[in-house]
């Protein structure tokens, strides 16, 4: 992970960041009492029509539905004049109940979408079990399909863009991910059923569209 006020790169476990000092803690005690906030779509601002929220929701719907260990949440809020909307984003996902109890460190597989309700800018964060998977590339050009609607004033529009081309990418990454967690095609594994070796055969995915 990195901290969200310097970009100096953190373990899980540091409560302060050693490059800038930034703390969650210290960050709370700022903000105050955190809002209780619904998933998946939070509309602080009151800034979209039913009609907005409920496509902005279909589209998380179907993220979900295609990787149903993702869990995708956007957020509209007006962000205080003293703080960037990469902290604000940051307390939102650590100190509401975006996310259950059972959803904390390496068991987080959200992902936070939150929009300026007052200026055209958005940005996105990931739980820590999604960050060995999801580059922050991917992140950034999904958020440069939602930019091309904060332009014109439409944030619903926006959301939707943003979580239509996630698993666009997520399907590109995907193909990375075996290798990731130490699975080879064409050497045998372990099955534990069984105890014996199995030969992997790999066969082409179908249309997942």
């Amino acid at each position: 992970m990195h901290c969200p006020a310097c970009r100096h790169t953190l373990t899980e476990t540091e409560a302060v960041c050693g490059h800038c000092q930034f703390s969650l803690g210290a960050l709370s005690a700022q903000m105050g009492i955190a809002p209780q906030l619904t998933p998946p779509i939070a509309d602080l601002a009151e800034v979209l029509s039913r009609k907005e929220k409920q496509a902005v929701v279909s589209e998380i719907e179907r993220l979900e539905q295609r990787f149903p260990d993702i869990v995708g949440i956007v957020v509209f809020a007006q962000i205080p004049d003293n703080l960037s909307l990469e902290l604000y984003a940051f307390w939102l996902f650590n100190r509401t109940s975006l996310f259950s109890t059972i959803e904390q460190g390496g068991s987080n597989h959200g992902v936070l979408l939150l929009i300026d309700a007052d200026k055209p800018r958005a940005t996105a964060m990931i739980g820590y079990g999604l960050e060995p998977l999801i580059p922050q590339q991917t992140l950034e050009v999904c958020l440069i399909g939602a930019s091309h609607h904060l332009k014109k004033g439409n944030r619903g529009g926006a959301a939707e863009a943003f979580f239509r081309e996630l698993p666009r990418q997520l399907l590109d990454l995907s193909s990375a991910w075996p290798k990731i967690f130490g699975y080879s095609e064409t050497h045998p594994w372990y099955d534990s059923s069984s105890g014996q070796l199995v030969q992997a055969v790999h066969q082409p995915d179908g249309d997942l569209y």
